[in-house]
């Protein structure tokens, strides 16, 4: 439901380390087994990704996911951290080898669970995106990547409309590119296999 997004990002706040740690465990894990403390969280926005091994959609987001984040990681202001549905602890670990970012370890089932009940999650993959102070900014984040890449950045409401005009001007501006292009690519292949630019055909 269009708006509904905004009405959550607007009341929904989280403190961090009560949201992502508990009482017996202070850090979150990389897939080589190193433990990273909250404070490496401190000035970034966090996604929350709900995803699974066993979940056909997930595998083909993944990768999708991998590449914003290879992207956005090195400026060191975004960070995503792995939330489970697995039942067993090798598919945890062979599907988070595949995973640069961090996760919430899979022996911690009553966190996992925990987020999975706060962020009413009800089909994965999900992403939630948390700013800097722990508010939600995107409930939705799985669409935005999808659907825009790292354009998406900074991954808010008032983003995602700016790339809607963007696009419905240049739909109605250069319609033969908008059409013909995409935002990784502004050529055509010819008969002979050949990059065109669409310069050149426009």
């Amino acid at each position: 439901m269009e708006g509904e997004g905004d009405v959550v990002a607007e009341q929904s706040k989280h403190d961090l380390p009560s949201l992502l740690f508990c009482p017996d465990r202070d850090f979150l894990i990389r897939n080589n087994g190193d433990e990273v403390k909250v404070d490496n969280l401190k000035g970034k926005k966090v996604g929350l990704y709900f995803s699974a091994s066993w979940c056909g959609p997930c595998h083909q987001f993944t990768p999708n996911l991998v590449e914003v984040y290879n992207e956005l990681s090195p400026k060191g202001n975004f960070e995503i951290v792995f939330v489970s549905g697995d039942q067993a602890d090798e598919a945890f670990k062979g599907y988070f080898s595949k995973m640069p970012w961090l996760a919430i370890p899979f022996s911690d089932s009553n966190t996992r669970d925990r987020l999975n009940e706060l962020f009413k999650v009800m089909g994965i993959p999900h992403l939630v995106i948390l700013d800097e102070n722990g508010k939600v900014m995107a409930e939705d984040g799985v669409e935005f990547i999808r659907d825009y890449g790292v354009d998406a950045y900074p991954f808010t409401q008032e983003r995602i409309k700016e790339i809607k005009e963007e696009e419905e001007k240049a739909k109605r501006e250069e319609p033969l590119k908008f059409f013909l292009a995409s935002r990784s690519r502004d050529f055509v292949i010819s008969a002979n296999g050949n990059k065109v630019s669409l310069h050149a055909v426009i």
